[in-house]
């Protein structure tokens, strides 16, 4: 009722049913009945107290309401509160009025809207509601306020529009913010409330330049004042890259796109934001992983599942000889020699099958005609739905390595054939050194029975010491037959009780010195697979030596346990006798090795090569720690052991 508004500066006489300012009923011309009657927008007329004293018939025909329901009623009664919390348009209304009776403002007649709301049924057992805007106060002859014209404007059907259109904006997976040509935010929706960490209210008349770091805020400032200020505007603030700021402080890669709209209230600019964290982090992901493909030396090749090359990186080019020109669109079948054509269908098929294929070794050709030696992998490539598109092949040139893998072959060969001759001939030696030992032991023996009066005391000690360098000459032999026989031996693998093979080891070494007072203790449940011969000859030998070395020991102990070191089952044998200087145990598992002289403890030095070659044998490995005076330890490990600890 814009124009209507500005009519009503001129003092009308009241229309019928208007109470004068004296309370008698006056009459109005039949001009401005008719007027009033016959105008097509709805109106209502009120006193200065907003009691309704009349109503038009285009406002009773649009709210089907009788006049005599609501002339003489306060506007208040007819239009309640909004239920709203923090609803305002009663207050605003009276604050209204008091303005215009204090300052006399009725010629200036100001257009005040407020929104009130009806609910009236419409037969259809619901509510509809009225959005009324309320205006043009309209003075009296004296100036004083007399009257109050409405323009009821039933405005559901736009709030509807207007509900319908947020709940769409609501919907949309973008944030949206509308801001105004000072860039202060007038609109805001949820995602932008859950992106950003603030509240509607927090943000709602607030500057846009909130939600960016310090250092962009006056540079996007200047950014919105041009967009308002170019005719080309709808070009500008498109795909923009920027840093947001949440709440919290942290930031986050966005981009916002400005395009204007125009309201009653002027242009606005909605800003369309948009979080592309992850995708520029996918971005940054794949841009490194483009320059690791590029920068590998290994041939990295894009296939479709026909086999035909999508993708040739440079390795692939120094590799093959080819470059990517002319291998992308061309079959992978132009590296396959003619002798392993039948590998390639295979490949492919299994490609199509979406099987991955690791470090399957082969042979191609490359583009000067020569072959290398390639270790293939291939993995499928799957799109978003997961269905299989491709694959991708890394080649690694395994030349040099088959190279060396055939000279280490080679050389372990010679090395086991010259191990077996030496081996051969060291037992054949040592088996043909018996016989003149046991005869020198023997013969030795004869004479100190036969001849013992023909010998003097000196002689006697000398035949002694021949008859005992003869024994241990017999030692020595037999400990390196037992060697030789540990390397060549064939092994078995069984379950092994190693608790139950050292207190056999025990009983023998008690029986053989029932004198000795040993404190053993041997951890029940050492259960190990493993040839059970060869590991009842090397736990022999470490408990010999514990047996042995802790004899001047009066409270001699020796232990059998296991525990686990980096994962893996650890045993050991451990004593406290005499030890040895950490320095020299380099030394301790090389053949005639010892660390103790033959006038201490005697031994040939043989004993502990043999537990070592037993033990690698096994796939373990053997160690030791000690301390001179106060014992030692003696590690060790066989291959996919178990203990019960």
């Amino acid at each position: 009722m814009e124009g209507a508004d500005r009519d009503a500066r001129v003092v009308a006489p009241a229309p019928v049913g208007m109470p004068s300012a004296d309370g008698n009923q006056r009459g109005a011309t039949p001009d401005f009945r008719a007027l009033f009657e016959s105008a097509p927008d709805a109106y209502l007329v009120l006193s200065p107290e907003l009691i309704i004293v009349a109503a038009s018939d285009a406002y009773t025909r649009a709210t089907m309401t009788q006049r005599e329901a609501i002339v003489g009623r306060s506007l208040f009664d007819v239009f309640p509160e909004n239920p709203h919390p923090g609803a305002t348009a009663h207050r605003n209304i009276r604050a209204s009025l008091e303005r215009v009776r204090k300052h006399r403002l009725a010629d200036v007649m100001p257009i005040q809207k407020h929104d009130l709301q009806r609910s009236a049924a419409d037969g259809g057992g619901f509510e509809e509601r009225f959005w009324l805007p309320v205006n043009s106060p309209v003075s009296g002859p004296s100036g004083a306020l007399s009257y109050i014209i409405h323009r009821v404007e039933d405005v559901t059907d736009r709030r509807r529009i207007e509900d319908d259109f947020r709940l769409m904006l609501e919907s949309l997976p973008c944030a949206l913010v509308m801001v105004d040509r000072n860039g202060i935010m007038t609109l805001v929706d949820q995602e932008t409330e859950h992106l950003f960490g603030y509240s509607r209210q927090e943000l709602l008349g607030q500057p846009l330049e909130l939600l960016l770091p310090e250092p962009l805020r006056a540079k996007h400032a200047a950014h919105v004042m041009t967009f308002f200020g170019r005719p080309d505007r709808r070009k500008m603030g498109a795909g923009q890259p920027l840093f947001g700021r949440r709440k919290d402080g942290s930031l986050i890669r966005l981009e916002i796109d400005l395009n204007p709209i125009e309201t009653s209230e002027g242009t606005r600019s909605l800003a369309s934001i948009v979080d592309i964290s992850e995708r520029q982090r996918a971005h940054e992901a794949r841009a490194r992983l483009a320059a690791i493909v590029e920068s590998s030396d290994d041939a990295i090749v894009g296939l479709s599942l026909d086999g035909i090359v999508t993708d040739w990186n440079e390795g692939a080019c120094a590799m093959f000889g080819y470059c990517s020109q002319e291998m992308i669109g061309a079959s992978l079948a132009l590296l396959v020699l003619e002798d392993r054509e039948d590998e390639h269908p295979g490949l492919l098929q299994r490609l199509r099958n979406g099987e991955r294929i690791d470090h399957f070794e082969t042979v191609r050709r490359c583009k000067d005609g020569h072959a290398i030696d390639v270790s293939i992998s291939i993995s499928p490539i799957r799109d978003a739905a997961g269905v299989l598109i491709g694959a991708s092949k890394i080649a690694h040139d395994i030349t040099q390595l088959k190279r060396a893998q055939t000279a280490l072959q080679r050389a372990k060969d010679d090395t086991d054939a010259v191990n077996r001759e030496l081996e051969s001939f060291s037992y054949s030696v040592a088996h043909d050194l018996r016989t003149p030992l046991r005869s020198i032991d023997g013969f030795s023996q004869a004479l100190l029975e036969d001849c013992a009066d023909k010998l003097d005391d000196e002689g006697r000690k000398y035949l002694g010491y021949v008859r005992e360098s003869a024994q241990h000459m017999a030692h020595l032999i037999d400990d390196i037959l037992a060697l030789s026989r540990v390397s060549r031996a064939t092994l078995s693998d069984e379950t092994v009780d190693l608790s139950a093979l050292a207190r056999s080891v025990i009983a023998r070494l008690s029986r053989a010195q029932p004198e000795r007072k040993v404190s053993v203790s041997i951890q029940d449940g050492l259960s190990v697979h493993g040839d059970p011969r060869l590991l009842e000859i090397a736990l022999g030998n470490l408990l010999d030596n514990a047996w042995k070395f802790t004899r001047n020991r009066s409270d001699a102990r020796i232990e059998l346990g296991a525990t686990l070191q980096d994962g893996a089952t650890t045993y050991f044998v451990r004593d406290n006798g005499a030890g040895f200087d950490m320095a020299y145990a380099s030394k301790l598992f090389g053949v005639f090795q010892r660390l103790h002289g033959a006038h201490e403890f005697e031994g040939t030095g043989v004993g502990l090569a043999t537990v070592q070659r037993v033990v690698h044998r096994q796939g373990g490995r053997v160690w030791a720690q000690a301390v001179v005076g106060a014992g030692a330890t003696f590690y060790f490990t066989l291959r996919e052991t178990t203990a019960n600890t």
